[in-house]
């Protein structure tokens, strides 16, 4: 997804004068959205030479606010979209195996593969001194 604008550069310098209008140093460059400049009485190449104000981003202090036309010079078409994917691929971990819960569990709740889950530990112990007892004597 991505959106053509327009890129000028600033001619001369312009001190804000209002709460929406934006400072411009000689040679900053200003993104301004294509739709933004598009009126219905928008004339195609009218973007090359504004002559009213313009609203868009200086890219030097990545303030958006207003400006005037007649300050800048038309640079050209710059297409701006989601920033592009690395050019290598970088690799997936494996995906942890079941997981058994962190903390302390309610009564009842058992971990996943828990063969001894709601047995007291009273018992579990008898069980296995039982079958090593049985172990023995055979």
């Amino acid at each position: 997804m991505s959106s053509e604008s327009f890129q000028y550069r600033a001619l001369y310098e312009y001190k804000r004068e209002r709460g929406d209008d934006i400072s411009l140093q000689t040679g900053d460059l200003l993104t301004v959205n294509k739709l933004a400049i598009q009126t219905p009485d928008y004339q195609e190449g009218g973007e090359k030479n504004p002559t009213g104000w313009l609203h868009g981003t200086n890219e030097r202090t990545k303030e958006k606010g207003d400006f005037p036309g007649t300050f800048v010079e038309y640079v050209g078409v710059v297409r701006l979209g989601l920033p592009a994917g690395k050019t290598w691929p970088r690799p997936v971990p494996p995906t942890p195996g079941p997981q058994t819960p962190v903390g302390p569990q309610p009564p009842g709740a058992c971990a996943s593969g828990d063969t001894t889950c709601g047995v007291s530990s009273a018992h579990r112990f008898s069980n296995r001194s039982q079958s090593d007892l049985v172990d023995r004597f055979d």
